[in-house]
């Protein structure tokens, strides 16, 4: 149990120092000078960082933070910056972008110009745009979320750690996620949660992408001391748009889990299905909502179904900070005799996305 423990811990640990160095190579640099004119005539000059969720972000001399605009109400965008750009169909794309003006172009108001060729599309069908950065630190993306709650009456704590961080190009993508739960009481045993999951996906053709998942959890109210998950599957994307994602995802993984429980310390080794959807969707102005659903039933532990679901909804503040609202929940029909078979958890903090 010790061993195992220590294990998850120091994986978790060298990720949060991975997460804050990336945080903190962040070097200054000379800014360029990209010009974005919205529907009303206001002009923006600065670096255009992304397209994301619906939000244009450009980063400018005169705000502290990046800017989101609302490309539904952005007329024309000139960028000297090459960058990966995702249509609907789940094409990619990489070079040099212009948005002009409606009434010039009709329908085809978006230009990518590629190395070889130019591509031509409606601004509309745009999902993403992300800047090609110099650097493997400049192109993570992800976000630290803290929480902690105290109760004098009974001398109750609970604190919670939410990061991820990923790396995207045009043909792949990697992530990592690591979850921290500690609850304690004046008088009563501690508790804790530990969850580290790293992902890679490999884009395929139009919408569809294979994946590569491992995970490893420590919950201590399941009296699960360590089970680990490693496969991967096939996805398709149901629904893709500026504003909301929608998929699924079916394959296969490998479990070894270990317990400590009141009855022994059983350990085990098996092969479950995989079966997940995946939604995201964001407001204009208000925040964004993610939610993940996977169902693992069992195939050589046949009859026996294990289900893992993490949802977040985060309202914006300023400069990058926002309001973190998680539920996540933890199922199991068949652990050890003197197991529980569920474990869930609501938490709320403030955040910060980079």
């Amino acid at each position: 149990m010790i061993i195992g423990h220590m294990r998850i811990r120091l994986a978790s640990h060298i990720f949060l120092v991975g997460l804050l160095w990336a945080c903190l190579c962040s070097a200054a640099h000379a800014k360029r000078k990209d010009v974005v004119v919205m529907n009303n005539g206001d002009h923006f000059t600065g670096e255009v960082k992304r397209l994301e969720n619906g939000l244009l972000f450009i980063e400018t001399d005169y705000v502290a933070s990046n800017i989101g605009l609302d490309w539904n109400q952005v007329q024309s965008v000139q960028s000297t910056a090459t960058y990966r750009i995702v249509l609907n169909n789940g094409k990619r794309l990489e070079g040099k972008i212009e948005k002009i003006a409606g009434e010039e172009a009709k329908d085809q108001d978006f230009m990518i110009h590629e190395a070889t060729e130019e591509v031509q599309v409606a601004a509309v069908a745009i999902v993403s745009i992300e800047t090609t950065k110099p650097t493997f630190w400049r192109q993570l993306q992800g976000a630290i979320d803290l929480g902690y709650s105290f109760s004098s009456g009974n001398s109750q704590t609970s604190t919670n750690v939410n990061t991820n961080v990923a790396y995207v190009t045009a043909g792949w993508e990697t992530g990592t996620a690591y979850d921290s739960t500690f609850g304690g009481q004046a008088g009563a045993s501690k508790t804790n949660r530990q969850d580290l999951q790293t992902t890679f996906a490999k884009f395929l053709n139009r919408n569809s992408y294979l994946l590569a998942l491992s995970d490893f959890l420590h919950s201590s109210r399941q009296d699960l001391t360590l089970r680990t998950t490693l496969g991967g599957g096939y996805g398709r994307f149901l629904k893709r748009s500026t504003s909301s994602n929608f998929s699924w995802l079916a394959g296969v993984v490998f479990v070894n889990e270990s317990f400590d429980t009141t009855a022994g310390q059983p350990a085990a080794q098996h092969a479950e299905g995989l079966l997940g959807l995946q939604y995201s969707t964001v407001r204009f102005k208000v925040g964004d909502f993610k939610s993940q659903l996977l169902v693992f039933p069992g195939l050589s532990d046949t009859g026996r179904i294990r289900v893992t679901t993490n949802n977040a909804l985060n309202i914006k503040l300023v400069n990058n900070f926002h309001l973190t609202f998680t539920f996540w929940d933890n199922f199991d029909s068949r652990p050890p005799v003197t197991a529980r078979r569920n474990e869930l958890g609501v938490s709320s903090g403030i955040g910060w996305s980079f």
